[in-house]
């Protein structure tokens, strides 16, 4: 059984996967919670406990490459556990699939952090249309 669990951060969504990405449902439920984050710029696939995936399992991480390419959404792997690791490098597949480094990661949830941050203080002030007047709140 496949279970994926969706983060956003910022114009990013991380799907994190836990379980096998095999024959059955584990397909479609991949696929679908993929396709669903549509309005993302990033799509992370976290693989850091997914402990199996079969052939099939690596036509829908494609397709769903392929989607995200048609799609003008950029699409990588991170966590990828040594199994999974030695079938990609095995098929080749290692150089097709771009991979994301946790620092980068890292580096995307802090300027998610950060434009919150901003959009707090921002709201935080008072705008008056009629005279373009800025206001601290009281």
């Amino acid at each position: 059984m496949l279970e994926v669990v969706v983060q956003q951060l910022e114009d990013a969504a991380v799907l994190c996967c836990r379980g096998r990405i095999v024959v059955g449902q584990a397909y479609t439920i991949l696929r679908d919670t993929a396709i669903s984050q549509g309005h993302a710029s990033l799509l992370v696939l976290d693989l850091a406990q997914v402990d199996r995936i079969d052939a099939g399992g690596l036509g829908i991480l494609l397709s769903i490459r392929e989607w995200a390419r048609a799609n003008a959404i950029s699409f990588k792997l991170m966590n990828v556990m040594n199994c999974v690791e030695q079938l990609l490098k095995l098929t080749a597949l290692d150089r097709v699939f771009e991979f994301c480094a946790v620092p980068d990661l890292l580096c995307l949830l802090h300027h998610a952090v950060l434009m919150d941050s901003c959009l707090f203080e921002q709201s935080n002030l008072l705008v008056y249309p009629a005279t373009d007047t800025v206001a601290e709140p009281l």
